[in-house]
């Protein structure tokens, strides 16, 4: 009994992760296109540095759910892994988008 509320816990753990890894991305989004709008190279640099950590958060929760992908939880592992996907989908496309020449750096 003791392993499966372990193995619960580290599963919820797991999916609480990859939520606030949403959330950075979510943020660390806004945050660049906002910079971008008021067009501030410091501001713009470092919401694009946020986009970069969140792209890791993103990818590294992408990685733990993984590990606890099964019938147990997989309906909530499935929709929290898509969800990690369109964030990760998301940052990609951000960062293309508002990418900051050289010369500007």
């Amino acid at each position: 009994m003791s392993d499966t509320r372990d193995f619960s816990m580290q599963v919820q753990h797991a999916i609480d992760a990859a939520d606030q890894a949403i959330r950075l991305a979510s943020d660390a989004e806004y945050k660049l296109q906002r910079a971008v709008m008021q067009a501030h190279p410091h501001d713009i640099q470092s919401a694009q540095a946020a986009l970069t950590q969140a792209k890791h958060k993103v990818r590294d929760a992408q990685a733990q759910l993984e590990t606890y992908n099964n019938e147990q939880y997989g309906q909530q592992i499935q929709q929290t892994l898509e969800q990690l996907n369109q964030a990760s989908q998301d940052v990609d496309a951000n960062q293309v988008k508002f990418h900051t020449p050289k010369q500007i750096r």
